[in-house]
């Protein structure tokens, strides 16, 4: 008798340990059929309700921050070597299309106007335009050269061009839809690519890079923040000691002098890469300085007068650490060609994981 109730009691629970186990099979195969169908219809409302993403991703996007900068060569990583950027003049003349060159004569009737009235006017000074360039790489260290092709222009052509993308034609599309070739940036538009110019990040001897607050008067981007030093190449004073077109070591050197008052030697300047910024369609190449002066130092020097001081009404002096590059990158309120600057000089001097780290870090706020 004990043993048939042992026997009993056995059957009991071996047939409960079977059904446990049975049962926690389908419970386990039905809740991953219920999450994976949970999953799907989150899915699909997402796709039904978020809104569509109309982005170029072939633009420069540093963490969430997209800009409307397209790079041609650089990543931050390298410079180029002086010796590895040629620069040559072709003397083959560029013609603006018709309505173009309307719009030119018109700003230089206008301008003129206000000269002959004696009221505040801009004045048609010569710049550079990219005819094109080519880029490679040397053989032995793989190096990044650059070979660029300019041609003379000057400013009232500029302001006809790449400060009127907005303005609509008589087809009813802006002069940027016409004319600014999106889906292949990389290939030029010569009669577009007015003002190439340098973009420089100054970094003081205290560890602090350099803004500056563009006055209401400048031709472009006025009264926004900017970096330490924009220029555009000038067909004579920047002129190449060798050949006859420019050196734009000496555009950033006579930069610095202008708007800075510094006095800074062409071997501390280091070109990291250059692209377009499609808002203007203008051509930059950007790059870094060290500098061998504290930040009071450069604000009681520039307040001894400078011949650039007229385009910018202040200086801003900012700590130049991972954390506060970031936040200026994603806060404040600068073209992109100025962030792409900012960005790259990071990558240089405080090491590509550690800034973008910090991007992270700010984007998720």
């Amino acid at each position: 008798m004990v043993k048939d109730f042992f026997d009993s009691i056995g059957r009991e629970l071996f047939t409960a340990i079977i059904g446990g186990i049975v049962g926690l099979l389908i419970s386990v195969i039905f809740d991953d059929s219920i999450r994976n169908i949970k999953r799907k219809i989150v899915r699909k409302y997402k796709r039904l309700f978020s809104e569509k993403n109309d982005f170029k991703s072939h633009l420069f996007t540093i963490g969430d921050t997209s800009t409307s900068f397209f790079v041609i060569d650089g990543d931050g990583q390298f410079d180029f070597k002086r010796e590895n950027i040629e620069c040559r003049l072709t003397h083959e003349k560029i013609a603006l299309p018709k309505e173009l060159e309307a719009i030119r004569n018109e700003i230089a009737t206008t301008e003129a106007d206000k000269e002959s009235k004696g009221l505040d006017h801009k004045w048609n000074g010569p710049l550079y335009g990219l005819a094109k360039y080519r880029h490679s790489r040397t053989s032995d260290k793989e190096d990044m050269t650059v070979l660029f092709n300019f041609y003379e222009t000057d400013y009232f052509t500029f302001l006809a061009s790449n400060l009127q993308l907005n303005r609509k034609l008589d087809t009813g599309k802006t002069v940027a839809e016409t004319y600014i070739p999106y889906e292949q940036l990389e290939n030029v538009v010569p009669f577009l690519a007015n003002g190439f110019g340098v973009g420089l990040v100054i970094i003081t001897s205290d560890e602090n890079i350099i803004f500056s607050q563009r006055t209401g008067s400048s031709g472009a981007r006025g009264n926004q923040m900017d970096i330490s030093v924009v220029e555009g190449v000038h067909p004579i004073l920047d002129r190449h000691s060798v050949n006859d077109g420019p050196d734009l070591f000496k555009t950033a050197v006579r930069g610095a002098n202008e708007e800075l008052g510094l006095i800074i030697n062409p071997d501390i300047i280091k070109f990291l890469g250059y692209g377009i910024d499609v808002d203007y369609y203008q051509w930059n190449m950007l790059g870094y300085a060290h500098v061998p002066h504290t930040a009071m130092e450069i604000q009681n020097i520039r307040s001894r007068g400078t011949s650039g001081k007229w385009e910018n009404s202040l200086l801003l002096f900012e700590n130049f650490t991972p954390k506060n590059v970031a936040e200026l990158i994603v806060t404040k309120d600068m073209w992109s060609t100025a962030k792409v600057a900012l960005y790259w000089t990071a990558v240089r001097e405080l090491g590509k994981n550690n800034i973008d780290r910090a991007l992270k870090s700010v984007s998720k706020r």
